[in-house]
């Protein structure tokens, strides 16, 4: 070749693989002169002499050629194909740094005579021309990452091991493990292994991989791996080693673990118990048999199961009596014992007279020695169970209480009369009543035994003079006790006989009235005027201080004893005026009080004999007024009405009070008595109801062709007993409630009874109606009764048919949001009892609209629900007030 102008070759360098050992990519660009045919090159390594690559033998010289090579040392040639001597020859070979390879820039001038033949990339040159030298250094890049660390759940105890994949050997470079940020070491170990897992190892693990070429460039860190440490069960709060529980009392053992998965089963003297699989297990109604050694074991994801410490559970029983006392009637000075039979632990017993310990009556047999009435009393014996007891269980049974008494003297029930008038020739007896046991009766007369009077009662059957004396019976009872009655005394009389009668009189109005009777054997007298007997006149002698008019009559007296009686004959007594006769009122009571009357009630009472003429002349009564309108004259004569002088008018009043609470009033009386022409009775009353009620019952909505009942409470508010007579349903809706308390109802005094009521609405809407309590001793009384029937119809789930509440809770305001369009609708709001606390209408809505209801101070806090009805659809929507 001759006269080549120029020829350039550039050498590019790329790395093509992460390994101290891949292969490096060169890029050969080559820029020649006119002959580029003559021209070549070649790029040698200098340690096996192989030619990695070479410029093909004519043609035009290629460029970009790609090849690959080692690390090591390289020479690069130029060639003359033809032999030729290149004069002013100028080959610049150019090297770049890429990566950690260091390629020099060397230019070449001179001649080239060398030739040679290219068969291909393997071929050895016979000759060459050595234009540059280059090393070729291994690169240097941060290890590749084939497979990360992996999440592992591992129970306490157990061993586990990290690992991560990469290109990086052992000898190459490091591995440093790090928890969380915490480093656990470099090594040249791609695993990282703990033998035994704690709950301290739990965290984030990786690994940092670096390149012994560089370690602080060439590196590279894995993804994170979760060690999550599942611990054993443990018991954290234990048993205590011994319980007492009181017998029917409840009782809980607790113990609390923790651990993953933890499951419970309690166990009772060695075997468990079914269905205790709670960390709580509950003891109810205690008895002996619930005594026990308990434990109890958790078992969890990760073995070991732990048990529990035994509990020695002791249950303190009461004890039990077999046998009760029974009562002991015992003779005065007599030996005699009461006993109790009991079973149970450690028994001790003490005996108790009238509520109070006896001291040293421990046994179960209670002696009485010599037995005087200081022993008489009520007994029981309280039996205990001496056991341990920290938690003051009752350990003690108290037998029934019995009396113990001893016989005593008989009781005169009834004493004998005083005396006895007994009449010769008829029968008499004496008779007096004893309690007491085992009685027999002897009687005496005047100190001496009465032969073959053995009974209570003496019977003579033919009276005689001699049978007159002082009677004593004797009963004599158990134990031949005695008790004496009092003395009786017979006088043995006769028929009465008049020896002085009584003598008529004249007499004037003022004058003293004096009369007087004498006979034999005189027991009982009786005065009578014109035949009628004259009260409290029972005396001898009869009298009349200041007589009257009305004093005038015929008088006589009855005298009487058990033998007869006799008649005295008539005295007259005339009575004349002294002055000018006028009347004179008189009231016979200035007050009268009703009393009490129930509700729904009146009441009339008579009074006899009110007005009184004492007068001696006529009394004219010329009004009856009576006030308030609560009271009325039910029965008197006619105004203006005459009473004569020494007579007297009845009045009958009637008080029908209008409103609850005290009354009162007046009853005004006008005549013509000079001295008091007005006269006034007081008048009062109470108009009560004896019992409280609710004021009204409301039943709440419900379907129609459904019932529900529910009870109203009458509390009897007064002292004394009260009958609710009837009670029944009034108003526009009563067909739709019905009474189902059965009538009469008795009510004791301070308690309370319940009146039940079924609602039953037939159709819809709102229904009204009132109960109806008769009562003739309490009073009348009306509740209020409502309900709201509806139409049955589908049940739709609020969420489904897009309807919410918010916000909930709410405090005024709460807005209903509509997901879905819904045509008219109804809406309630309804207490959890039933009631409907709001109603309102609302117009067609189209999907997503929605708005606010203001429920105000209407609605208090609780839970409610909104009620909303489209058609004969419901769809419930619950929500909370909190004010």
């Amino acid at each position: 070749m001759r006269n080549i102008g120029l020829f350039l070759m550039y050498v590019f360098l790329a790395i093509a693989a992460a390994t101290s050992h891949a292969q490096i990519n060169l890029t050969v660009t080559s820029t020649v002169g006119s002959f580029a045919s003559e021209v070549g090159w070649q790029v040698v390594n200098t340690g096996n002499g192989i030619v990695y690559n070479c410029q093909p033998q004519g043609g035009v010289l290629q460029t970009g050629i790609v090849f690959s090579v080692p690390a090591g040392n390289y020479e690069v040639r130029g060639f003359d194909n033809y032999g030729d001597t290149w004069n002013n020859c100028r080959m610049t070979i150019a090297y770049t740094t890429s990566g950690q390879i260091l390629v020099n820039s060397v230019t070449y001038s001179g001649a080239i005579r060398q030739t040679m033949t290219c068969p291909g990339p393997t071929a050895v040159l016979n000759t060459n021309q050595i234009i540059a030298t280059f090393t070729v250094a291994a690169p240097c890049f941060a290890p590749t990452i084939t497979s990360q660390p992996l999440s592992q759940s591992i129970c306490g105890g157990q061993p586990v091991t990290f690992s991560v994949g990469s290109n990086l050997l052992p000898s190459a470079g490091t591995f440093e493990w790090f928890r969380d940020t915490v480093s656990l070491g470099v090594g040249t170990s791609s695993t990282y292994s703990i033998a035994t897992v704690q709950a301290s190892d739990a965290g984030l693990y990786r690994c940092v991989l670096r390149d012994n070429c560089n370690p602080s460039v060439a590196t590279v860190s894995s993804a994170t791996a979760r060690l999550t440490v599942t611990s054993q069960p443990a018991i954290t709060l234990n048993l205590p080693s011994n319980r007492s529980v009181c017998e029917n009392a409840n009782d809980t053992l607790r113990i609390r673990a923790t651990g993953a998965g933890r499951t419970f089963q309690w166990f009772k003297d060695g075997a468990p118990i079914v269905g205790a699989r709670d960390s709580n297990l509950v003891i109810n109604n205690a008895q002996i048999a619930s005594s026990g050694l308990y434990y109890c074991e958790v078992s969890g994801t990760c073995p070991p199961p732990a048990a529990s410490m035994v509990c020695t559970l002791v249950v303190a029983a009461k004890p039990r009596i077999t046998a009760e006392p029974n009562n002991l009637d015992i003779c005065p000075t007599t030996n005699g014992s009461i006993s109790v039979t009991a079973t149970g632990t450690n028994l001790a017993y003490q005996w108790f007279k009238d509520g109070a310990s006896i001291p040293g009556a421990t046994n179960a047999i209670l002696a009485f020695n010599n037995y005087g009435y200081a022993f008489n009393g009520l007994y029981y014996c309280m039996v205990t169970s001496n056991v341990p007891n920290p938690n003051n269980c009752n350990i003690t049974a108290q037998s029934r209480t019995v009396r113990v008494s001893g016989f005593r003297n008989p009781v005169v029930k009834t004493q004998p009369p005083a005396s006895i008038d007994a009449c010769v020739g008829t029968p008499v007896s004496v008779l007096s009543s004893f309690s007491g046991t085992g009685l027999t009766y002897e009687w005496y007369k005047d100190g001496k035994l009465v032969a073959n009077a053995t009974s209570n009662e003496l019977l003579i059957g033919n009276v005689t003079p001699a049978s007159a004396g002082k009677y004593v019976v004797v009963a004599v009872g158990t134990c031949g006790l005695k008790t004496s009655s009092d003395t009786t005394t017979i006088t043995v009389i006769a028929k009465p006989t008049i020896t002085k009668q009584p003598e008529s009189a004249k007499l004037t109005v003022g004058d003293r009235l004096e009369l007087r009777v004498e006979a034999t054997d005189i027991r009982t007298v009786q005065w009578t005027k014109n035949s009628v007997a004259i009260p409290g006149a029972t005396t001898a002698n009869f009298s009349i201080a200041s007589v009257v008019k009305a004093d005038a009559g015929f008088y006589a007296a009855r005298i009487t004893n058990s033998c007869g009686g006799v008649v005295t004959g008539y005295a007259t007594i005339e009575v004349n005026d002294p002055v000018v006769p006028r009347p004179a009122i008189e009231l016979g009571q200035v007050s009268a009080d009703f009393g009490e009357i129930p509700v729904g009630y009146d009441k009339t009472i008579t009074l006899n004999g009110l007005i009184k003429n004492v007068g001696n002349a006529p009394l004219n009564v010329t009004a009856l007024n009576i006030a308030p309108n609560d009271f009325s004259i039910s029965n008197a004569p006619a105004t203006p009405f005459e009473i004569a002088p020494g007579g007297s008018q009845t009045v009958t009043i009637k008080a029908a009070p209008t409103a609850k609470g005290p009354l009162f009033g007046s009853l005004n009386i006008l005549s013509n008595a000079p001295l008091t022409p007005q006269a006034s009775v007081a008048l009062s009353a109470a108009y009560v109801l004896r019992y409280s009620h609710p004021a009204s019952q409301d039943f709440g909505l419900l379907e129609t062709g459904k019932s529900v009942d529910k009870c109203v409470t009458i509390a009897n508010t007064s002292t004394q007993e009260i009958t609710i007579d009837q009670v029944t349903v009034i108003g526009l809706n009563a067909s739709e409630f019905t009474v189902t308390t059965a009538m009469p109802v008795t009510i004791a005094a301070g308690a309370s009874a319940e009146v039940c009521v079924k609602f039953a609405p037939g159709t819809a809407g709102k229904k009204s109606a009132q109960l109806s309590m008769r009562s003739s001793n309490g009073g009348n009384a009306t509740i209020d009764l409502s309900g709201s029937g509806e139409v049955p119809g589908g049940v739709i789930d609020a969420s489904e048919a897009g309807v919410s509440v918010w916000p909930n809770p709410a405090r005024n305001v709460v807005s209903l949001n509509f997901g879905k369009a819904l045509p008219g609708m109804q809406i309630s709001v309804v207490s959890t009892s039933g009631q409907v606390v709001a109603d309102l209408k609302h117009d067609a809505v189209e999907a997503g609209s929605s708005f606010m209801l203001n429920i105000g101070e209407s609605v208090a806090s609780g839970s409610y629900s909104f009620i909303i009805r489209v058609g004969v659809d419901v769809m419930s929507l619950p929500f909370t007030v909190i004010k």
